[in-house]
């Protein structure tokens, strides 16, 4: 059994007393006109909870991006492995468009029982998805950490980070620092630096030794990984979450976010990033990184694989820096925010899909695809020494720091197309960080129409 599931005799008794009382609104989806794709009816009929699946055969059906084929397969296969009587078909669409495209698949006649969700308050607001709140209880997935539980949930306002709950995430991506062990060595960097101080000291002996100090490809705005790790420590994790989530007043058009963003612009105009940096995209800068050109490499989880291959014990893994004395923060995102769609024929065999997800043979095949796990839990098993292990374990200590921070990129449809120019110009000199955020939080506002 998994060490953070309740016992079965604990698991009947919250079953027993939930039963009669936790039901749930089934929700009719409309037969919609062509085009609408995402109205939806609420009749009454209750649905009890049960995290009993039995053994009668159950059809689930799964939707996702098609980039993510490869580890949803696995964990359906390590679910039904556990419950042989489920089975589960995913459907993929192309992961440019399953964002588009959701809305209008939640709203079918059909729709599928588990669902990747981005555009999660208008899912809501549509009336598409499933409060999970009784399952939460019957599972026990109040021991979720804080940070991860807000990605989860929208309140009656629409706004992210309280009220039900609506989704649980596959697993996790992370954000932080590569660094190239050989060149550390040259300019007397023993450990990776665990401070903002540290960090700038590297930065500047590596470049006094004729290094790149920091490879970054900003044609892909991965600059904007560094503005963010620095408005992280200034404004906190709350601010922060609460300006992606859309939090009533939430801005960066501040005294301290200018000057997180100014600290990245001095990095610029010393010359820490390669002189083409907007010309580089995200792939190139991770094979110069590979190649030996930089110092460090801003990124995240997914281009460990890669790394590994091509530097072998030459490349490590460490958190973002922070302030001496603050806690570790980094950029860090659901890979799968799952839900269940309203219109779901099994939500009860649904729900125990997600719960499967926080449990110690889910967390593996998280970290087999080479994510980070969702929920608490020992720390998967990887090979001892690798790349993949760093990750894991700095991911390890992000959790227990509750340092999950999402994306700024993601707090509107149009931000990612925001951030790009604006990063690429405060690296050119041609705006200032003032003129930065303020530019940002405009268009995050129109976004919004506040």
């Amino acid at each position: 059994m998994d060490s953070h599931h309740s016992t079965p005799a604990r698991r009947a008794r919250r079953f027993a007393a939930l039963a009669g009382a936790a039901v749930l609104q089934t929700v009719v989806v409309a037969c919609a006109p062509p085009g609408s794709g995402n109205t939806a009816t609420v009749p009454t009929d209750p649905v009890p909870v049960n995290i009993d699946l039995g053994t009668d055969p159950i059809e689930l059906t799964l939707y996702d991006g098609a980039g993510l084929k490869k580890i949803d397969e696995a964990l359906i296969a390590a679910f039904t492995e556990r419950h042989p009587n489920v089975t589960i078909t995913p459907r993929y669409d192309p992961d440019e468009v399953q964002a588009v495209n959701a809305p209008r698949v939640l709203a079918s006649e059909n729709p599928p029982d588990i669902a990747r969700i981005i555009a999660l308050p208008a899912a809501v607001a549509n009336h598409q998805l499933t409060a999970l709140d009784p399952w939460a209880d019957a599972y026990g997935w109040n021991t979720l950490p804080p940070g991860q539980s807000a990605m989860y949930r929208v309140d009656a306002n629409g706004i992210r980070g309280t009220g039900p709950q609506y989704t649980m995430a596959s697993g996790f991506t992370v954000t932080g620092l590569y660094y190239n062990k050989e060149l550390a060595n040259r300019i007397g960097m023993v450990e990776p630096p665990t401070t903002v101080a540290e960090f700038e000291q590297a930065l500047a002996s590596a470049k006094t030794a004729g290094l790149i100090p920091i490879m970054a490809g900003n044609k892909s705005a991965q600059v904007t990984f560094l503005v963010q790790m620095m408005l992280n420590n200034a404004l906190g994790p709350d601010a922060v979450n609460g300006w992606v989530f859309n939090a009533p007043g939430a801005t960066l058009d501040t005294p301290a976010a200018v000057d997180a963003a100014a600290v990245v612009a001095g990095w610029a105009a010393k010359g820490y990033f390669p002189a083409d940096t907007n010309g580089t995209d995200a792939t190139a800068a991770a094979g110069r990184f590979a190649a030996g050109e930089a110092l460090f490499y801003v990124s995240g989880n997914w281009d460990a694989a890669t790394l590994q291959a091509k530097m072998g014990e030459n490349v490590g893994f460490t958190l973002p820096p922070a302030p001496a004395g603050s806690p570790v923060l980094a950029m860090s995102d659901p890979v799968s925010n799952f839900a269940i769609p309203s219109g779901s024929d099994d939500k009860n065999a649904a729900a125990a899909f997600l719960d499967f997800l926080r449990s110690d043979a889910g967390r593996q095949v998280v970290v087999d695809a080479g994510f980070a796990p969702s929920g608490t839990g020992p720390v998967p098993a990887t090979a001892p020494g690798s790349l993949g292990a760093q990750i894991q374990a700095a991911f390890d200590i992000l959790v227990a720091a509750d340092g999950q921070v999402q994306f700024v990129q993601n707090a509107t449809n149009g931000m990612s197309g925001t951030w790009l120019p604006q990063v690429q110009m405060l690296v050119a000199g041609r705006t200032t960080p003032g003129e930065m955020m303020a530019a940002v939080q405009s268009a995050y506002e129109q976004d919004l129409l506040r």
